[in-house]
């Protein structure tokens, strides 16, 4: 079973439309990469016909993009296309930028990066394209073969997004871009800006974070009664990016072998466009998810680490899993163990320091007082199972 390729005459190179992400590879009880696992299924991936492979600098704590580039090694170099990006935020002077690369490039065992990006520009960090001469630089690192194809991943808004593309020259960007954020974060705009300017769009987030793996009950029941269950509610979130012409590539940051082998199935057997029916379909489902009010966390760390050890990304989960499907016992019992851990919003002192690293522009400490209000009651109803 072989994923589709598409060759994009505008890059020059056939890509495969999933992509693999390395951001939630599987972990062991210390924290480090399942290597043996993850193994597997960047080799599961790659004999499958995938060919896009994304890192960056964070992931892991910088471990993702060593054993990504230690796996990959095994195969012709020509035979993949190899995703890095800078943190600009450790960018402090030229000096700094130089090392971060050159050290990304040794790290990933690569001579040239295949798509290079400056990582999460938005609002608040548009004029990093220019300081310290990132942009000039990073040019330079093209002409001289290290990068083929210069880009940016995005998190911010609507006015800095166009500026960028008013601006500068790029080969290719990264969205968050689904069948809810579309709507819910008004995505719709920055792709159609890239069609504007005909500039490949690379898709982060196509299931949200598993959010759209596991929707609310009533939205399942949407897809169910549309064709029986049959298509998978990730499935379907992916088929919703095959169906737009301008997704070069759709980013799954798969986290065990099973998600490898259900993508690698929807991307080799799935129509590559919706019906008419199935679209709307996927709008009902999406409407009764936006009619809940969850927190719109994608669970991908970037607040981390809390200096007083709360654990944000899984506060948001449990809270945001009650909301769907509100299971009184799970929720008190997720919640509890959370605390008990002494991982609790009860160790937040309010410093704010979460806030502005989160890409999705929560502001997180303020979300922990009315989140408590409904899952304290459920933890002291089930404490004696914590």
């Amino acid at each position: 079973m072989k994923v589709k390729k598409f060759f994009d005459k505008r890059l020059g190179v056939e890509l495969s439309q999933l992509g693999f992400g390395a951001m939630r590879l599987p972990t062991l009880e210390n924290g480090k990469i399942d290597r043996v696992h993850a193994e597997k299924m960047v080799d599961m991936a790659y004999k499958a016909g995938v060919n896009y492979f994304d890192t960056a600098q964070p992931y892991h704590g910088g471990e993702s993009q060593e054993f990504l580039g230690e796996v990959l090694a095994k195969y012709p170099r020509e035979s993949y296309y190899f995703a890095n990006k800078l943190p600009t935020w450790a960018v402090t002077d030229k000096a700094k930028m130089v090392e971060i690369f050159e050290k990304q490039l040794t790290d990933s065992r690569m001579d040239y990066f295949d798509f290079y990006m400056i990582h999460g520009l938005g609002e608040d960090r548009y004029d990093l394209v220019d300081r310290h001469g990132i942009y000039t630089y990073l040019l330079e690192q093209k002409k001289a073969g290290r990068i083929k194809f210069l880009g940016f991943s995005y998190h911010g808004n609507y006015e800095t997004f166009k500026r960028l593309f008013d601006n500068y020259k790029w080969d290719f960007a990264m969205i968050q871009y689904n069948y809810v954020d579309n709507i819910m974060l008004g995505t719709q705009k920055y792709y159609d800006i890239m069609v504007e300017h005909d500039v490949p769009c690379m898709v982060m987030g196509p299931i949200r974070g598993k959010f759209l793996a596991t929707p609310p009950e009533d939205a399942v029941a949407e897809m169910q009664k549309f064709d029986g269950g049959k298509t998978t509610a990730s499935a379907w979130a992916l088929r919703w990016c095959m169906d737009k012409k301008n997704i070069t590539v759709a980013l799954s940051g798969m986290s065990d072998i099973t998600q490898v082998e259900q993508n690698i199935r929807t991307f080799a057997e799935s129509p590559q466009n919706l019906t008419p029916a199935e679209a709307d379909m996927l709008a009902r489902a999406r409407d009764i998810m936006l009619a809940i009010k969850t927190i719109p966390c994608t669970y991908c760390g970037y607040c981390m680490p809390c200096p007083k050890g709360v654990d944000i990304p899984r506060l948001f989960e449990v809270y945001n899993q009650y909301k769907l499907f509100p299971n009184e016992f799970r929720a008190g019992i997720g919640y509890g163990k959370l605390v008990r851990d002494k991982k609790g919003d009860d160790h937040c002192n309010q410093c704010g320091i979460c806030s502005p690293k989160c890409p999705q522009k929560i502001l997180i400490h303020e979300c922990f007082a009315p989140m408590k209000e409904e899952l304290e009651p459920l933890r002291q109803k089930f404490i004696a199972s914590v």
